[in-house]
């Protein structure tokens, strides 16, 4: 009888054990990166983004901001053409930079199409696969777009531009590309 129990006792553990690698989540081990300050642009404007933390910048601070980037981008920095996607006139130039601690980006687009309600350009930043959001350009009537960026991290290993055409949706992912280029 203690035999049985034995093997009983043993069977449901293994069985415990069997379901809880059946059921456990899936994640891959990430090392812990320490959060990063980003200045992005989003739909109300520049903000300045530390971790899951947004702060809204006032128009001065906005100014200084691109000013900064514009001056860096000016003397230093590598810069690349973007092509369309779409067999349109559409094209532009990225222009990045890591400088005394801190990576500055800046997207000039020209001859976009001007999004329909519901839609808006996004830049991105990309790796392989890995996208990083740089926020939305602000377009003008006659199509020209821009976009800053700049972060306490240097994000140079994301060696290609891209941006998207991105419908309203509140979904994170990228959307349909419009232009496209490569450092």
């Amino acid at each position: 009888m203690k035999k049985q129990n034995l093997l009983v006792l043993t069977g449901l553990v293994f069985l415990a054990i069997a379901a809880w690698l059946y059921f456990k989540p899936n994640r891959p081990e990430s090392p812990t990166v320490p959060l990063s300050e980003e200045i992005i642009i989003q739909e109300e404007g520049m903000v300045k983004k530390n971790g899951e933390e947004i702060q809204p910048m006032t128009a001065e601070e906005i100014e200084k901001i691109r000013e900064e980037i514009n001056s860096v981008l000016a003397v230093g920095g590598e810069e690349t053409e973007l092509k369309t996607l779409l067999g349109s006139q559409a094209g532009g130039k990225a222009k990045r930079a890591f400088s005394d601690g801190k990576f500055y980006f800046k997207v000039d687009a020209f001859n976009l199409s001007l999004p329909e309600k519901g839609y808006y350009y996004q830049g991105w930043l990309r790796k392989g696969t890995d996208y990083l959001s740089i926020g939305r350009l602000e377009l003008t009537s006659g199509g020209q777009g821009v976009v800053y960026y700049t972060a306490s991290a240097d994000r140079s290993n994301y060696s290609e531009t891209v941006i998207t055409l991105e419908p309203e949706d509140g979904d994170p992912q990228p959307a349909k590309a419009v232009l496209e280029g490569a450092f």
